[in-house]
């Protein structure tokens, strides 16, 4: 009589490296930036960026909860590459008015060369889900706004934590996002001459400033 022989148990799937781990998550996270700048928000669906990488959705949900989470990721990186775009901008020993308006200029033109970015993160029907409290904690966007603050104190001779500093960087940001909301959002709104309104923004926000430091000099 022939002895049967059990089936052996299914391999165990293996588990990857924690190497591996890191390196797909950020699959997941370029594809949706390279869906985002190629084809706009819309287009960054769950499905949209796991299909090209062969990952199946449960493979998705090990590493975010949702889009909004994988959106968050996308809005970290970008994040994080602005605030070198704004270091870069004015380096250390820059005169304070200077460093301001590169600060400005570097700021609006970031966001110019990233509209839909900019619509994902300061439109309510796209943006990703934030809060007062989440944005201070945030590392990057503190040390963003840390920046500013500390821009603006140099110039009004301050200091970054100040009450009238907080306010005008608060107006500084402001006008900034006013002008991008404008040529980035209300598309339909006729503009004559966007580089020369571009310039007029920059230079009242550097008059506003200049302003100040003269009342305070």
């Amino acid at each position: 009589m022939a002895v049967r022989r059990s089936a052996s148990p299914p391999p165990k799937p293996r588990r990857r490296s924690a190497q591996a781990q890191a390196a797909f998550r950020q699959s997941l996270v370029d594809e949706a930036k390279r869906l985002l700048i190629e084809h706009g928000p819309d287009a960054v669906t769950i499905r949209a960026v796991t299909e090209p990488l062969g990952a199946s959705l449960m493979a998705f949900y090990t590493y975010f909860d949702g889009k909004q989470a994988l959106l968050r990721a996308v809005w970290g990186e970008y994040m994080s590459e602005l605030q070198q775009v704004l270091l870069a901008a004015a380096p250390e020993g820059t005169p304070p008015l200077q460093a301001l308006r590169a600060h400005a200029e570097a700021f609006i033109g970031y966001w110019e060369a990233h509209p839909d970015l900019y619509r994902i993160a300061y439109q309510p029907a796209l943006s990703v889900e934030s809060t007062t409290e989440t944005a201070r904690t945030d590392p990057v966007y503190y040390e963003m706004l840390e920046l500013g603050r500390r821009r603006v104190a140099a110039v009004v001779g301050r200091e970054p934590h100040d009450h009238e500093v907080l306010t005008l960087g608060e107006l500084l940001f402001t006008k900034g996002v006013g002008y991008l909301h404008t040529v980035l959002v209300l598309s339909r709104y006729p503009i004559d001459d966007r580089k020369r309104l571009r310039r007029e923004v920059i230079d009242d926000i550097v008059e506003t400033f200049r302003r100040r430091q003269r009342a305070t000099g």
